[in-house]
């Protein structure tokens, strides 16, 4: 669920988050799994996270979902061998800890970019500390949006749209490091995050992005305001069947049978037929008090997908 706070504030809730982080590259041959969820390495047992989890049965070519359905002894024999045929080609694994709990496996090509590193390169580059965020966090993802006040625009009586700025993180390989245009409906509190022409996405391989950072803000900042209008376009783009148009998009865009139950509930609660009242569907639907930030993130992302296809 979205919350509100000022720019320090996150700052210190990231940083208490933190507190334990570390990284170590571990020889492939001094890890044994237990079952999926319990992993030995160099002789400490640690719990595995759903995050690294996930990444560990990548990896190792064992879908994870037929992992999750088997006996614990059968988890650990399934993964134990192909952590040994790993091991036959790759010496080590790049780990991510949180004290005794396993965050992320990778491969030595992983550079790691930090939320820490990504608030403080923000304050270098004018983000005050009393600025108001908007932000989604959990263990697997870091979603601050960023609205800018002194930008926003009317959009229908009693309405109005500020835009802003999106950046998106993850230390455990879920999204790249993203810098997107964000809009903010103040008349119900919805987000959307859209996409722009320079809208980057840079995985966790490469350190560029830190120091192309004020030169990207600025763009983005610069082909938002291009956004405006397709949004009074969208509130005139009459919509014939709406929830079907709706399963369409989630087709599409290949969303869960969560997520678009949340959506559909979206719009069940503020009907409309036209095309803002589809896009609307997504950014209410982001705040389903049970999805996760990045289930969240990507409703609102959907959402800024749909409106850069509205044409004038």
């Amino acid at each position: 669920m979205r919350q509100i706070a000022t720019f320090e504030a996150l700052v210190d809730l990231v940083h208490k988050m933190s507190a334990n982080y570390n990284d170590e590259t571990v020889p492939v041959r001094d890890m044994e799994f237990f079952d999926l969820e319990h992993l030995r390495v160099a002789g400490d047992r640690v719990e595995v996270l759903p995050s690294a989890q996930r990444l560990f049965a990548n990896r190792l070519r064992v879908p994870h979902s037929y992992l999750a359905r088997c006996p614990l002894d059968l988890q650990a024999e399934n993964l134990n061998y192909w952590l040994g045929e790993e091991a036959k080609t790759r010496e080590s694994l790049f780990c991510r800890f949180d004290g005794m709990k396993l965050r992320a496996v990778f491969t030595d090509r992983y550079t790691a970019i930090d939320h820490m590193e990504v608030l403080s390169l923000m304050l270098q580059h004018g983000f005050e500390p009393e600025t108001e965020v908007h932000f989604t966090l959990d263990e697997a993802i870091l979603v601050m949006k960023v609205p800018d006040f002194a930008r926003g625009f009317d959009f229908g009586a009693g309405d109005k749209i500020i835009p802003g700025i999106s950046v998106a993180n993850s230390e455990v390989g879920i999204l790249a490091l993203s810098i997107e245009a964000y809009f903010f409906r103040i008349v119900c509190s919805n987000g959307m995050i859209s996409k722009t022409s320079v809208a980057s996405r840079y995985k966790h391989i490469s350190r560029r992005v830190l120091g192309e950072f004020p030169d990207i803000l600025h763009q983005v900042v610069s082909e938002s305001d291009r956004n405006q209008g397709r949004f009074a376009i969208s509130k005139e783009t009459r919509v014939e069947n709406p929830l079907g148009t709706i399963g369409s998009f989630n087709r599409q865009f290949q969303l869960d049978q969560k997520e678009g139950q949340a959506v559909r509930s979206a719009w069940e609660a503020e009907q409309g037929f036209t095309m803002f009242h589809v896009i609307n569907a997504y950014t209410r639907g982001a705040q389903d008090t049970t999805l996760t930030a990045e289930e969240s993130y990507r409703l609102e992302r959907t959402g800024g997908l749909i409106l850069s296809l509205v044409k004038g």
